[in-house]
Parts: structure tokens; C-alpha cells; sequence
């Protein structure tokens, strides 16, 4: 069968199934297992594909079909420019996180000696590892409290070449971390879906993406409550925390921080859906 028949029916099946972009997703499928560009699809439509690879375009195929995410069937999601491995333990990269991700490299202070950063619920090692090649003189800590989300992150630094300068931990938020560690900046993108929103998310997220990366609590607040608590605890004076937040949280999220006491917000950050996503906070001396 050739390149241009396969893309033809694999996008009319997916397009009967219901899936958006059914077009898109068949260059994507195909183009990975051919392992060439979107472009060189139609630049080579007449070429002939082999039988294992129509096998595994089907297979691909019949897994969305049932709403499986397209970065799971293919096993890798782009991030930041960087290619980034993922499957059902780790929660797939969204765009709104490359916005949290070049906020939070703008904080960095090269100036600084030793300069700490902790990236807490680290999932696929994504805001590690973006941190870790931008700035390799930064001493990186990421931690989860998923063993299985630590191991594809680092697969994934292993991949780009920092593994061994990124220390990997496996902790529920800090009890992992030693008594009187500090970090200049502590950077997360935690769960913070409201529980009752888990009921009505789409499909591809409900039935594949991992729970305990998603579920804030009944408000989807339970992760910014401990880390307004504790983070004060492991950050020098003036340190910085870079936090994703939720649609709609913007405000309990800042009430938050002003009942604490201890935190001064320098900016929240929209995204392109004009929704407040990243916050940025700096702890106060003292």
C-alpha cells in the first residue's frame, strides 16, 4: 500500500471515529514509523509501505480510535524544542507548561554560586531537564512521588545527556528531602484538577492520563496548600517558587499566598488563552 493511501484511510477512519485533527495525527503516526518528516510524506506519496509497517499504522490507528493520546501511541512528546519520552505514568507535556518553563529560566541568576533549583512532581522530568540544558551549572533535584514517573524521567535525561547531574528523588512533595536543604528556586507543575472536574475531563486525559498527576483535591488546591506551607522551609532568603496553576484559581490561589504571610506574588502570568497559568512568587526575609 503506499504512503498516499494510507494516509487517506487511516484519516477517514479516524475522522468516523470522531477524533479532531484526523489529518494531523496520520502524518504524525506515519511519519514516525517511517522515521522521515511530515513534508517527506508527500514528497514520496507513490512510495511503497512494507507489511509490518502497515501492521503498526493499523495498530496505531485501532489504539486512537479508542481515544488513546496520540504522544502515548507513539511513546514521545515535543517540549520546549527538546523530544521527550512518555507513556501512562507521566502525564503528556502541554504547551501552557513551556510557558512556566521560560519564566522560570528567566529567574535564574547566573551570579549566583551553586545556584539550587527543585523541581517538585517532576512527572516526566520535563522542567528538569529543559532547566538542567539551559543552564548546565544549575545543581537540579527532581523529585515525584511516583517511582514510575521517576523512571521515564530518567530516561529521559539519559537521553539528553544530564542524568548524571540531575539528582532524582522519590518523595511525597518534601518528606523526601533532608532536614535544612535550601534551593534558590523550587519550580512545579502540580495536580490541580478540582476531584469533581475528573469526572467530566475528555476522554484521552480521563481514561489514560495518570490520576495522581491530575486530582487536586475537592478544589484543586490541596497541592498549593502544603507548598505555601513548607516551601518557606527550603528556599534561602529571597528564593523564588514558579508555580502552574488551573483554569479559574487564580484567586483562591493568591488568597492563599496572602493568608500565609510569607510570600510576595511578583506577577501571574496569562496564557495564550488569556487564562492566569504560571505564578510567580518570591519568598519574604525573615
Amino acid at each position: 500500500m503506499t504512503i498516499s493511501k494510507l494516509l487517506i484511510t487511516g484519516a477517514t477512519a479516524l475522522k468516523e471515529a470522531g477524533i479532531d485533527n484526523a489529518a494531523k495525527e496520520v502524518e504524525l503516526f506515519l511519519s514516525h514509523i517511517l522515521q522521515v518528516k511530515r513534508l517527506d510524506l508527500y514528497l514520496n506519496s507513490n512510495n511503497q509501505v512494507t507489511g509490518n509497517n502497515i501492521s503498526l499504522f493499523n495498530s496505531f490507528i485501532a489504539r486512537r480510535i479508542k481515544r488513546e493520546p496520540v504522544a502515548y501511541i507513539t511513546g514521545f512528546q515535543d517540549f520546549m524544542e527538546l523530544s521527550f519520552k512518555v507513556n501512562r505514568n507521566v502525564l503528556i507535556p502541554r504547551p501552557e507548561t513551556e510557558l512556566l518553563a521560560e519564566h522560570t529560566l528567566a529567574l535564574i541568576d547566573k551570579k549566583v554560586p551553586g545556584y539550587e533549583i527543585l523541581d517538585l512532581a517532576t512527572g516526566s522530568g520535563i522542567l528538569a531537564i529543559t532547566l538542567k540544558k539551559k543552564f548546565p551549572f544549575v545543581r537540579m533535584t527532581a523529585s515525584d512521588i511516583s517511582a514510575g514517573a521517576l523512571a521515564v524521567a530518567k530516561e529521559n535525561a539519559k537521553k539528553h545527556g544530564v542524568f548524571a547531574e540531575i539528582t532524582f528523588l522519590e518523595s511525597n512533595m518534601f518528606k523526601g528531602l533532608k532536614k535544612g536543604k535550601k534551593f534558590h528556586l523550587i519550580v512545579s507543575n502540580p495536580p490541580y484538577v478540582p476531584k469533581e472536574d475528573m469526572k467530566i475531563l475528555m476522554e484521552d486525559v480521563r481514561l489514560f492520563e495518570p490520576k495522581t498527576a491530575l486530582d487536586g483535591g475537592k478544589e484543586g488546591l490541596r497541592f498549593y496548600k502544603e507548598v505555601i506551607k513548607k516551601a518557606p522551609l527550603y528556599l534561602h532568603s529571597s528564593g523564588y517558587l514558579a508555580l502552574e496553576i488551573g483554569f479559574g484559581q487564580a484567586e483562591k490561589i493568591r488568597n492563599l499566598f496572602n493568608e500565609s504571610g510569607k510570600f510576595d506574588i511578583l506577577k501571574l502570568v496569562r496564557d495564550y488563552a488569556a487564562i492566569e497559568r504560571v505564578l510567580i512568587a518570591r519568598v519574604k526575609n525573615g
